[in-house]
């Protein structure tokens, strides 16, 4: 019987949280890129390809995906944030401070780095649209 219960509230857990998955991660139409700015968007790369979630707001199809290209493509620009504002190692846990700080590199970094530091705000300006 004690068996019959703690079944019953793991099936009830597990339905719980699958109802309250993040919705709005979900690409549910096309979205105009037409109106982002970021060099990624216009790259024809797949892992940057972008929907719209159910609020019409652009998401990645494939969020992992975007994540792990953004690291090898601005790679130069995540380097010289984390240095700068002595950050730790860009992950999906702190992403959101590399956001903030992407687009303030100073000019002590040349212009390339400058501009990757831009590209990465850009970047997670829509990544962040999957988690909200």
């Amino acid at each position: 019987m004690k068996k019959y219960y703690i079944i019953t509230l793991i099936v009830c857990i597990m339905l719980i949280l699958t109802a309250c998955g993040n919705s709005n991660s979900k690409v549910v139409d096309e979205y105009d890129t037409s109106k982002l700015g970021g060099d990624f968007v216009k790259s024809g790369n797949e892992a940057y390809d972008i929907g719209a979630n159910r609020n019409g707001m652009p998401i990645f199809k494939d969020t992992d995906k975007a994540f792990n290209q953004a690291l090898i493509d601005y790679a130069d620009g995540f380097t010289a944030i984390q240095k700068e504002f002595d950050l730790k190692r860009i992950s999906k846990k702190n992403w959101e401070v590399y956001e903030s700080y992407g687009w303030q590199l100073s000019a002590d970094n040349n212009e390339d780095i400058r501009n990757q530091g831009k590209e990465i705000t850009s970047f997670f300006d829509i990544y962040e649209n999957s988690f909200k």
